[in-house]
């Protein structure tokens, strides 16, 4: 299962990798992604229960056994089943350039 949020992708995964790290939480959230120009985020305030990891290259994994609301000011709120999760930026490729970068939000 794939959700999107805006710049956001939240994959289903099997097991969260054994070489994270405890994410950090912002002022009492999971903060998924901040945007780059406003300094709006993708947000979970509810993060009690759930383990919220730190991957390379930007990656998180969360792991919930209830039901997640992700919230940003711009974007629609969107629900995360319980489950194992990667979190990722949105890609693009720029083929005149030819190199990939991840989507501003």
């Amino acid at each position: 299962m794939i959700i999107q949020q805006g710049d956001v992708i939240i994959e289903s995964i099997g097991i969260i990798p054994a070489n994270t790290k405890a994410g950090k939480l912002s002022k009492g959230h999971i903060v998924l992604a901040e945007g780059e120009t406003t300094g709006h985020a993708h947000r979970i305030a509810k993060v009690g229960g759930v383990v919220f990891k730190e991957g390379e290259n930007g990656m998180y994994y969360l792991q919930n056994k209830e039901d997640l609301t992700v919230t940003h000011e711009e974007h629609k709120t969107v629900f995360i089943p319980p489950g194992t999760w990667r979190v990722r930026k949105v890609q693009e490729y720029d083929h005149f350039a030819e190199e990939a970068r991840s989507v501003a939000d």
